[in-house]
């Protein structure tokens, strides 16, 4: 009898579309062989490919999402998604899959298309009674932006297109005379920005994931970095930025960003792996001021990212994440 025939999708039209490359490695590497047959799916403007591991091809059928592993054309019992940013992480490529009935891991449309948007997402988390910091939002060719900026979010402040990830096009903004070359930048990436008032403090993050029914934070990850903010340099390339697994923290502070994490995972209804990320205003009020920046529903899965590395730290490790959150797809599928 054949293995469940398992997608994994990678690619999309970013320029993460290199890193979703490198998680989609991670996944397919962490996947039982004994039980799952896997294939990558990489998605690109120009069209879908299908690939095994060794980069043989697979025949594919993109209107069916079924492809020939040499029993005839078969749709995949489930799907790994893979792919940062659009169309994998706005909730696209999850309508394709409820469509076809295909499970995945991430959360669902909804979900997905929501926490896309920056804005969207911490005025969403503003309404709930999270705590999180004061925005505007901008859109390309509106008047008067400089002015909203300094009225709502003042300076400094952090320039965000607001529907992209790995930091790309963000900047910090410390004069009033760097705004609008970092407003030029934001709006290179995308058609909305978000400026965001800076908040001073400690940067952490916490990964969050759904095994077996049960959500249950990571150990929370300290990032510490000699460039202004955690950048795509500082991610990616810079030798001296450090993720502390676990962080150097007063047990009080963790428990409320564990906490905190598991909370707006449940609100917004996520599923899968997501990483929340915040900052810790350390020594004002009773010390535990916890501010809630950013929510990311497909985090990074490159051997450099901070999720396994959470993953490890928490006892779990990759291979156990992985093969759970597909055992509970195929549960999903046949329920």
């Amino acid at each position: 009898m054949a293995l469940p025939f398992i997608a994994i999708l990678r690619g999309g039209y970013t320029g993460e579309s290199v890193i979703s490359h490198q998680s989609a490695g991670t996944m397919m590497n962490a996947l039982d062989a004994s039980l799952y047959e896997a294939a990558f799916i990489t998605v690109e403007k120009a069209g879908w490919t299908c690939e095994r591991a060794d980069g043989s091809v697979l025949p594919f059928d993109r209107g069916a999402f079924t492809a020939d592993r040499g029993h005839g054309h078969e749709r995949f019992h489930a799907a790994l998604v893979a792919i940062h940013g659009t169309p994998g992480e706005d909730g696209k490529l999850q309508g394709y899959l409820d469509m076809l009935g295909v499970p995945y891991q991430t959360g669902g449309v909804l979900n997905m298309a929501l926490t896309m948007s920056k804005y969207a997402t911490t005025g969403l988390l503003r309404q709930m009674g999270f705590p999180v910091a004061g925005s505007v939002l901008l859109r390309r060719g509106e008047a008067d932006m400089e002015q909203r900026v300094m009225e709502v979010a003042g300076i400094p402040c952090f320039v965000k297109p607001d529907n992209s990830g790995s930091s790309l096009g963000i900047s910090k903004v410390k004069t009033k005379e760097t705004l609008q070359a970092a407003l030029d930048l934001a709006f290179s990436e995308a058609d909305s920005v978000m400026c965001e008032a800076f908040v001073q403090g400690r940067e952490l993050t916490c990964g969050v994931i759904r095994m077996n029914g049960t959500v249950q934070a990571m150990p929370v990850c300290e990032i510490r970095t000699s460039r202004e903010f955690f950048d795509y340099e500082a991610k990616y390339h810079a030798a001296d930025t450090q993720e502390i697994v676990p962080a150097p923290l007063p047990d009080a502070v963790t428990a409320i960003v564990q906490a905190r994490s598991e909370d707006i995972y449940r609100a917004l209804q996520c599923n899968g792996m997501v990483r929340v990320d915040h900052f810790w205003k350390e020594g004002e009020g009773d010390g535990t001021e916890v501010v809630t920046i950013e929510v990311n529903t497909v985090p990074g899965f490159s051997s450099a990212s901070i999720f396994p590395k959470m993953l490890n730290a928490a006892g779990i490790g990759v291979p156990k994440a992985v093969n759970v959150l597909v055992s509970d797809m195929l549960l999903r599928r046949d329920s």
